[in-house]
């Protein structure tokens, strides 16, 4: 069961990443991740009479305040990188976060990994570092790690990647006091309570009207994906470890983002890229054969 919620998670998070660009190519940032919080606040409310309503609030509001506040952080900045930069180029950088949801949840959660899943973990991050190789780059290591420092989007993906590898157990954490459904929405909620934290920058203020107008804008894919990635994730983790859900996840997505970048924004596609998407069917195979 897991690992069916699993890859079905991870095909629905790379079809909204697909409809996350698309939107923030049209739209601020803030006002997509507006629109985001609102559509899970809708779905999650129609589902809260699914709810037990018990929480254990004592227990529960550290790692649900900090999870809000990391995850606000993560859209921001993920959505900056899909604004300027290629959705076949970055998404594989995400690859990080299996390894790191791996110490993450043995630490917080005691999950523990067999050997091979640590191997297919690494070839999935191997597969995905392929795609950064850069032929035109033959100088020494050093200028090679220069020129990537000097990368902005790829400082952010990264920075993402460590906060996305702690998500998802801050989450499987919190459902130890509660449930999924009052989970989700307590976590939209508070993330539009915390929203206007992100607007006190100058000029950056979002108006009631011009949320309004951006909505006309948005397509309902980005409105129902918003809920079900929530949604299908949460649902999984309840049946699967928490670095085996990133490692699907992850690899899946990025298949998908070679495929999706390729066909709805033109982003090209190469034997470098495809050598690196078996080294990662690779690794998948890893996992899911001791899952």
């Amino acid at each position: 069961m897991g690992l069916i919620l699993s890859i079905i998670s991870a095909i629905l998070w790379a079809f909204f990443d697909v409809v996350r660009k698309k939107a923030v190519q049209e739209n601020s940032e803030k006002s997509v991740i507006f629109i985001i919080i609102a559509s899970q606040i809708i779905f999650y409310s129609f589902l809260l009479f699914l709810s037990d309503l018990y929480i254990d609030i004592n227990k529960y509001y550290l790692s649900g305040s900090a999870l809000i506040v990391l995850n606000l952080i993560s859209i921001l900045l993920f959505l900056k990188v899909l604004k300027s930069g290629e959705i076949s180029k970055y998404i594989p950088m995400l690859s990080f976060t299996p390894l790191f949801s791996a110490l993450y949840s043995n630490l917080i959660l005691d999950e523990q990994l067999i050997f091979s899943q640590y191997l297919g973990m690494l070839l999935i991050v191997l597969g995905s570092l392929l795609l950064h190789i850069n032929r035109k780059i033959n100088r020494t290591i050093v200028s090679k790690m220069h020129l990537t420092l000097m990368n902005k989007n790829l400082i952010m993906i990264l920075l993402v990647s460590l906060i996305w590898s702690l998500t998802p157990v801050l989450d499987k954490e919190c459902m130890k006091y509660t449930d999924l459904y009052l989970h989700g929405l307590l976590q939209a909620i508070g993330m539009l309570v915390v929203i206007p934290v992100l607007l006190i920058k100058k000029n950056t203020n979002i108006k009631l009207v011009n949320i309004k107008l951006n909505i006309k804008n948005i397509s309902l894919s980005l409105i129902i994906l918003s809920f079900l990635t929530s949604f299908m994730q949460l649902l999984a983790l309840q049946y699967i470890f928490v670095a085996e859900l990133e490692s699907l996840k992850r690899s899946v997505g990025i298949i998908l983002a070679l495929l999706f970048g390729y066909y709805f924004f033109k982003e090209t596609i190469n034997l470098k890229k495809i050598f690196s998407v078996l080294i990662i069917v690779l690794g998948i195979i890893n996992i899911i054969n001791f899952t």
